[in-house]
């Protein structure tokens, strides 16, 4: 059985009790088990994604929280990397047009019932198992790994060195960079030099002096000159999505 770790935060006391008891009763229909996370206001959830002890599966939030929104919420999650599934419930029906660009799922208008949350959490379940990844083929094996786990890709003598988070080597194959970037979500990876390929998830800051990118482990990769302006503008682009919810 498939266990999910999920947050929901909404300011009522009331509706944060129905909610999670709905999410609890969608999860058993689906063959899953939840363990839910009850918040009452935007520090508490933002404290407990900081600290970095629990990493939620699936967010469910209201859109006016406190002096934080829900948007902030989502895009906290985002600046970390994480790829959980993201589902609003709000009273608010003109605020579902922005809150796609944080990749929701589902945003529902209150009051809402068991079968609309069951079907809202069909969706972000189905959104989970279908991560979003890099398909690597080999003679002997395939290897389909998920693009939040690539740090960067480096090009070599025809080959490329592909570092994954957590792993100390890198996978080694041969292709052209040019060539397999394509495949790349453009929001989320550049092509700083005709050599390298990198996640801004990982990137701690833009060296303006050195012309480098520096990674949150300390790695530097050269950005040419060429690309010097687009990447510092993809950067900020990138970190300027609710700015306020990002991690400090």
């Amino acid at each position: 059985m498939r266990k999910l770790n999920i947050a929901v935060c909404e300011n009522e006391e009331y509706e944060l009790k129905q909610i999670g008891l709905l999410l609890e009763r969608s999860a058993e229909a689906f063959g899953c088990a939840a363990r839910i996370f009850s918040y009452r206001d935007s520090k508490s959830i933002l404290d407990e994604m900081k600290k970095g002890s629990v990493r939620f599966d699936m967010l469910c939030l209201d859109v006016y929280i406190d002096e934080k929104t829900g948007f902030d919420i989502s895009a906290a999650a985002r600046r970390k990397g994480w790829s959980c599934a993201i589902v609003f419930i709000s009273a608010f029906p003109d605020r579902m047009a922005e809150s796609f660009r944080y990749v929701t799922s589902a945003y529902l208008v209150k009051p809402v019932d068991e079968g609309r949350v069951r079907e809202a959490f069909g969706t972000a379940l189905a959104h989970l198992e279908a991560e979003p990844s890099f398909l690597l083929s080999g003679k002997e094996d395939e290897r389909s790994i998920p693009f939040h786990e690539i740090v960067y890709l480096e090009s070599r003598l025809k080959q490329i060195y592909l570092y994954r988070r957590g792993e100390p080597e890198p996978i080694v194959f041969q292709s052209r960079l040019a060539e397999i970037s394509r495949e790349f979500p453009k929001e989320h990876f550049f092509l700083c030099h005709k050599s390298y390929l990198v996640n801004f998830h990982y990137v701690r800051r833009i060296d303006k002096i050195r012309h480098e990118v520096v990674l949150l482990d300390g790695t530097r990769l050269p950005v040419s000159r060429s690309c010097y302006r687009q990447i510092l503008k993809d950067f900020m682009q990138f970190h300027s999505v609710a700015r306020e919810g990002r991690d400090p």
